[in-house]
């Protein structure tokens, strides 16, 4: 058992909530009195540390930052599955498809690449948008099984891929336009690169054509949509942190740590 996995199940184990608490043997956390099961949590440390040992990108990030926004077995409360190993499996066959060395693509790249080929086939089936899911279906093996879902859904099966192979990802958005609850909500995808920091993007499914590099180009970032102190908030994994992120279809539930990011996004929408 290495120094790595020990940090990285003791990081889980600190900041679980409170209803993943409550089933932490069956997640794989050592439970007093009994040897750990195999569960999402420590199989997917295993399979998160291979991968960083296997791709250059995976190498660069901190280690806070894959602490935080690659080893976790889930994105906010959507149901739990050991969705990793069978994810890894898939985007490796789309890295397998690059063009040149894949060891020169930044991380930016590769997000961009498994964003064009993630929905089409890879899975022996597409994956298609399809409003009003959630939370009906949002994680990644319900997607799987139906072969749709809503913004929630097709953000959190994109991160998964994403952070199948090291680059950090994290779930945004905001639960209300103009914080006005009858314009409904919106939930997309932060990719991370030690480039460019955290940048923005919509799963294919929901908004195909996208890039990291323009803003300007999400259907959404515009000042209309901004209008009235539209709030944006992004989700983390650190209990420590004061901030929560509100989940649109949840929201009574405080246990989701986040990160306001409400001045970055009026700032930079507003501009376009």
């Amino acid at each position: 058992m290495s120094v790595a996995f020990i940090e990285s199940m003791n990081y889980l184990d600190i900041n679980l909530p409170s209803f993943d608490a409550t089933n932490k043997g069956s997640l794989g956390f050592k439970v007093q009195g009994q040897q750990p099961n195999e569960g999402v949590a420590n199989v997917g440390v295993n399979v998160s540390l291979s991968v960083r040992s296997m791709y250059r990108w995976a190498a660069e990030v901190p280690k806070d930052m894959f602490l935080e926004y690659v080893i976790p077995y889930a994105n906010v409360n959507e149901g739990r599955s050991n969705w990793r190993p069978l994810m890894l499996e898939a985007v490796q066959s789309i890295l397998a498809t690059a063009g040149g060395d894949i060891e020169e693509y930044s991380a930016s790249d590769v997000a961009l690449l498994i964003n064009s080929a993630l929905w089409s086939g890879v899975f022996e089936k597409n994956i298609t948008f399809m409003s009003n899911q959630t939370p009906l279906i949002y994680d990644p093996m319900s997607i799987l099984a139906y072969g749709y879902a809503s913004c929630t859904g097709v953000s959190i099966f994109y991160i998964d891929a994403l952070r199948s192979v090291g680059i950090p990802a994290r779930l945004s958005g905001t639960p209300a336009w103009n914080r006005l609850v009858e314009n409904g909500n919106h939930n997309w995808v932060e990719v991370w690169d030690a480039q460019h920091g955290w940048r923005f993007i919509e799963a294919s499914p929901a908004s195909p054509g996208e890039t990291l590099s323009n803003p300007c180009d999400k259907w959404f970032c515009n000042p209309s949509n901004f209008a009235n102190g539209t709030e944006v908030f992004s989700a983390r994994f650190d209990q420590s942190v004061r901030v929560r992120f509100p989940m649109a279809w949840d929201l009574e539930n405080k246990e989701i740590p986040g990160e306001d990011m409400t001045v970055y996004y009026q700032k930079t929408c507003n501009a376009c």
